[in-house]
């Protein structure tokens, strides 16, 4: 990125450089919606290159919280819970020491690392700058634009940003490592971004009555949460715009059978009520 800054910089230019123009230039790459991938200058981090599969999972967690101190006990308790205190600590030494060279492999004895910092009482934290791009700090910065262009009533700007939330949101965040409990926050809280920005693109398509589209971030909000109310009104109310009131009741009555027998709760009013619109509809 800072790359990409100087050459703006260099031709006189003010204008801010594209985000994939970003993504690109940047010195490392980093993703962790879908299969986790570093980059360094284009090319990427090996698995060869790793040496220990503990120096990924470090790596990810300092990516999940840029700047966040953190001691060696709590790096301990996190990744190796179940060694001998002794063993643990030599671990992480190890580990840290990895990662240092994998990040800056001409990094010498005694040399303080540019990314992974250390105070003086064991507390680590991970410096981000602006040689590094990854998805979760570009997922942050469309949300937050999305969400600009929303307050300002653009619709059409916001909805071009929340759909390319759903392009990495959608892949997930680390599949591959779906029972590292440790991530459960992390998904959790992009999980809420995800289904905040899939109910909003059903509201500003449905508003602009683009029917497949309604569909479409309907389903994949139903596919996150089989309990998101707002996307089983959408679907059931583009059935009945389109005549198939047998599809739009199919869909309230599963949707009411999952209720009662999955959560052991009676429907709403509002979902009570479909029932008669669609009834009213075949008439």
């Amino acid at each position: 990125m800072a790359i990409a800054r100087d050459k703006y910089e260099l031709f006189g230019k003010t204008e801010v450089p594209h985000p994939r123009e970003r993504e690109q230039d940047a010195f490392y790459r980093a993703y962790v919606f879908g299969q986790f991938r570093l980059f360094c200058q284009g090319k990427p981090i090996k698995e060869a290159m790793w040496r220990r599969s503990k120096v990924r999972v470090l790596l990810k967690w300092f990516l999940l919280n840029p700047g966040k101190l953190c001691s060696a006990d709590e790096f301990i308790e996190l990744f190796w819970p179940d060694l001998p205190l002794e063993t643990a600590s030599s671990n992480l030494h190890v580990t840290i020491h990895c990662l240092r060279h994998l990040l800056e492999p001409s990094l010498g004895a005694r040399t303080m690392s540019k990314y992974i910092r250390r105070q003086s009482n064991k507390f680590y934290w991970f410096e981000m700058d602006e040689t590094w791009w990854t998805d979760l700090a570009e997922v942050q910065q469309l949300f937050e634009t999305a969400r600009a262009f929303d307050a300002r009533q653009d619709d059409v700007r916001a909805s071009f940003y929340y759909r390319r939330i759903v392009n990495y949101c959608s892949l997930g965040l680390l599949p591959e490592d779906e029972d590292e409990e440790w991530l459960r926050p992390y998904r959790q809280r992009y999980e809420h971004i995800y289904i905040q920005v899939l109910v909003r693109l059903i509201q500003i398509y449905q508003q602009r009555n683009e029917l497949e589209e309604v569909l479409e971030y309907a389903y994949l909000a139903l596919s996150l949460d089989p309990y998101c109310e707002p996307a089983v009104k959408a679907i059931i109310d583009v059935y009945v715009k389109q005549g198939n009131t047998t599809k739009a009741m199919h869909r309230l009555d599963t949707f009411r059978l999952f209720l009662q027998q999955e959560l052991g709760i009676e429907p709403s009013k509002e979902i009570h009520s479909l029932h008669t619109k669609i009834i009213k509809a075949r008439k």
